[in-house]
């Protein structure tokens, strides 16, 4: 039975004790009810002050099934509410360790700087992605919630300009740092901190006002994303060519939706190994099911929906549409 429940119990019960030998007392030994009520709660905390005690044999004979009774509830729901506090202690305690022991461990992760509303986005992405990641912040009442939800949540309550902070997230072998903080100033000392700490860390931060892009980039940024951009392209598109982008989205959203189907576009680098294949060649070599829908080559020029003869070479990016499994498996190979 859970503590809680004990206590629960043991109240009701303690309740239900006080007022049977209350109105026992009273009847017993001729009290007021008021007095009746205090020689029931001495004599059940065994405090006794004897000011007032049974005089004939039925009140002492109550006194004595309420010292057995009374104290055995009392040490019974005092018990549960002490389990209460240290089973939770020690379980948080050894939660806390378990997920400091996991961050510790960790290779080839994220870290998402910022857990405000785009934040949150970002990490139910990844969480959906299977990724491994930690979140660094300063609000502990929205990690503490969303770790009570989820075991499996990784969290630093700390100030992510820190370096201390981007450690103990071991920023010495995360893959990538999302930096998702309220202020620009915050990003960009952020990605200093991180590019010092880790100068192969690929690092994606946003960016609120649009001249902080540049610099945010000067910094060591790799991408830099501004939501109020993206939103009003989304908005001007939506406007321009509303039949295209439905489309799309209507697509994607019938495959994610109703066939349980996560679509994906991901870019993949030409490795010496598939040097001089064609498209055709590369998917039948690997035997997966995807599209490629672009190649970009090093110098630049990006074809579209290339034919199948197309020759791939060193260097050359190429875009392949799929599910996310199909990518997951595709990319094990390319790589």
């Amino acid at each position: 039975m859970e503590p809680i429940k004990k206590i629960e119990i043991g109240l009701i019960v303690m309740f239900c004790i006080v007022v049977f030998f209350s109105i026992s007392f009273s009847y017993f030994e001729n009290l007021t009810l008021f007095d009746s009520f205090y020689l029931t709660i001495i004599t059940m905390f065994t405090i006794g002050y004897g000011e007032i005690h049974p005089t004939n044999d039925f009140g002492k004979l109550t006194a004595i099934l309420l010292a057995l009774t009374g104290t055995s509830v009392g040490i019974f729901t005092f018990g549960s509410t002490l389990q209460l506090f240290v089973e939770g202690y020690f379980r948080k305690a050894n939660r806390m360790r378990i997920m400091k022991n996991r961050i510790k461990n960790m290779d080839e992760h994220y870290i998402l700087c910022g857990y405000g509303r785009i934040g949150k986005v970002v990490a139910n992405r990844l969480a959906k992605r299977g990724t491994d990641f930690v979140v660094l912040d300063l609000s502990e009442e929205n990690l503490v919630s969303e770790f009570e939800k989820n075991p499996d949540f990784n969290y630093i309550c700390g100030d992510a300009t820190l370096d201390e902070c981007l450690i103990e997230a071991n920023i010495k072998n995360a893959k990538t740092l999302i930096s998702a903080m309220p202020k620009d100033s915050d990003n960009v000392f952020v990605t200093l901190s991180a590019k010092r700490l880790n100068p192969n860390i690929h690092v994606v931060s946003k960016a609120e006002e649009t001249v902080s892009m540049d610099k945010l980039l000067i910094a060591g940024a790799d991408k830099v994303v501004s939501p109020y951009m993206i939103g009003g392209m989304r908005l001007a598109e939506l406007a321009i060519k509303p039949d295209v982008l439905d489309f799309f989205s209507t697509f994607m959203s019938i495959a994610n939706y109703e066939y349980n189907e996560d679509i994906d576009l991901r870019k993949y680098n030409i490795s010496k190994k598939y040097e001089g294949m064609s498209i055709f060649e590369l998917l039948n070599h690997i035997n997966y099911n995807v599209s490629v829908i672009g190649i970009k080559s090093k110098n630049g020029s990006l074809s579209v929906n290339p034919s199948k003869d197309t020759i791939l070479h060193i260097e050359d990016q190429i875009y392949v549409f799929g599910t996310y499994d199909q990518l997951e498996s595709f990319e094990q190979y390319i790589n």
